[in-house]
């Protein structure tokens, strides 16, 4: 998709200012700055025409796929966000924004994890209890 002033304007700036008029009268008369106007010249010597310039496509191939993620996450469930983005070759904030758009939870407080973790605690206090 093209943006910009539509290609008829530019074509009877170009043409008025082909016929003689100055520069300062063409940009006052289509209400249009000298730059802009200067830059459509520069760009029909080096072309041949004033159309627009071509919008960058956006890139639609991701580093960072659900498959991937899961894989990598399923192998690492301890890596933190940079360790992560180090593996994806991408920033930390594009893996949080993934994981946030995948619907993956990182939170370290799973329920199994947790009473996994008081167990341990109630067997080591018994434990200290027992030396003394």
């Amino acid at each position: 998709m093209a943006y910009g002033y539509p290609i008829e304007l530019r074509a009877r700036a170009l043409s008025s200012l082909d016929q003689g008029m100055s520069r300062k009268q063409v940009s006052e008369i289509f209400q249009i700055s000298s730059r802009t106007l200067y830059n459509w010249c520069k760009r029909r010597q080096e072309t041949g025409n004033v159309g627009c310039k071509k919008l960058p496509s956006v890139r639609l191939t991701r580093k960072i796929t659900k498959e991937k993620l899961l894989a990598h996450l399923s192998e690492h469930p301890d890596h933190y966000l940079k360790e992560i983005a180090a593996a994806f070759d991408v920033k930390a904030q594009s893996v949080f924004v993934a994981l946030k758009k995948f619907g993956i939870s990182r939170k370290k407080n799973d329920p199994l994890l947790r009473a996994q973790r008081e167990k341990e605690a109630r067997v080591s206090s018994r434990n200290r209890e027992d030396r003394s």
